[in-house]
């Protein structure tokens, strides 16, 4: 018998792996269901039993946030925060230039369409 999920996946600690591997072994046991090899079923049913699977209890995730996860979302938040200044920044700056449109020469209003499209590209675009 071939065993493909035994090896232990690189930088997963215990849990994250049995949250990967009982997901990917229950799709792999439902197409056995499916085409009848009760064989590889319970193949599949030794593996899942290996990572403390219980068919009553079914699966529930339980692995919480890794420093990983913690510095991905970090990360996420602070990206969301520059755009969200940079969103700011550029309508105070496009308000400033309208106000000055009506007395001033035509470069202002090529800056206030530079502005809409910057906005624009940030998802900060004037209603």
């Amino acid at each position: 018998m071939t065993v493909i999920w035994d090896a232990p996946q690189p930088g997963l600690d215990a849990d994250r792996q049995r949250e990967q591997m009982i997901p990917a072994l229950l799709r792999e046991r439902e197409t056995y269901v499916i085409y009848g090899k009760t064989d590889r079923v319970r193949q599949v049913d030794e593996q899942l039993a290996t990572y403390g699977y219980d068919p009553e209890a079914g699966f529930t995730p339980t692995a919480q946030p890794t420093a990983a996860d913690d510095e991905r979302e970090q990360l996420e938040q602070d990206a969301e925060r520059q755009r969200q200044d940079k969103v700011r920044a550029l309508r105070e700056e496009r308000e400033q230039l309208v106000a000055r449109q009506e007395r001033a020469t035509r470069e202002p209003r090529d800056r206030v369409a530079l502005v809409d499209e910057q906005l624009a590209h940030y998802g900060g675009a004037q209603a």
